[in-house]
């Protein structure tokens, strides 16, 4: 199914089962995430970092729904985890999916 219309329902429909043993619920196909995921920017800059467990780029996150952290991070985390698709698609999937659910800007480095 596309997703190109994340709600808030589908946000919260993540369960703690989800987040252990991973979804690929709501990851795009591979042809419905645009190109610049596939070669780069800030949300799959942020998704790398969570993946690899490396510091977060400074920036400010703006929700465009309300939304608890602990929920968009729950939501973020569950398709991270998944060993289904292939790494590029996981990254580029996620940031897409990330950036239908916040603006994301992140601060120039000093």
């Amino acid at each position: 199914m596309p997703n190109n219309h994340i709600t808030l329902k589908d946000i919260k429909s993540i369960t703690d089962v989800d987040l252990a043993f991973s979804t690929t619920r709501f990851l795009p196909e591979m042809e419905d995430i645009p190109a610049e995921f596939f070669r780069g920017n800030e949300y799959t800059n942020l998704i790398e970092c969570l993946f690899y467990g490396t510091d977060l780029p400074s920036g400010e996150m703006m929700f465009h729904f309300d939304i608890e952290p602990n929920e968009l991070n729950k939501f973020i985390r569950a398709h991270l985890k998944s060993f289904e698709p292939k790494h590029e698609h996981k990254i580029a999937g996620v940031g897409f999916l990330l950036s239908q659910l916040c603006t994301f800007e992140e601060y120039p480095a000093n």
